[in-house]
């Protein structure tokens, strides 16, 4: 082999070397967007499942006040429900007390 056609195979050889490193470099390039869109990405997830753990909080406090508020109604509704059965048997009593009188 002549010298020069070592020198064009080494230069063929280095020219498909710089083209693979080429194509690499552009890889990586790729690689580094797509990890900077992956981590934008999840600091938004992070942000939002923060929003969302203020919201589910915010949400347990509500439930909590209305089962509050519920037991109170029906704390109330027990009395007035009492309240109409005495004076069911108060009428009812007046009711008989009358038709004996009519008697």
């Amino acid at each position: 082999m002549k010298d020069i056609d070592f020198q064009n195979l080494v230069i063929e050889q280095l020219s498909q070397i710089n083209c693979r490193l080429d194509k690499l470099d552009e890889g990586q390039a790729k690689l580094e967007t797509g990890q900077a869109k992956l981590e934008a990405g999840q600091a938004k997830l992070e942000a939002r499942q923060a929003k969302l753990e203020t919201q589910v909080t915010k949400l347990e406090t509500q439930v909590t006040k209305i089962q509050k508020d519920v037991n109170v109604i029906k704390r109330d509704l027990k009395g007035v429900w009492s309240d109409i059965g005495r004076l069911d048997k108060r009428l009812t009593s007046q009711e008989n007390e009358i038709d004996s009188l009519r008697r």
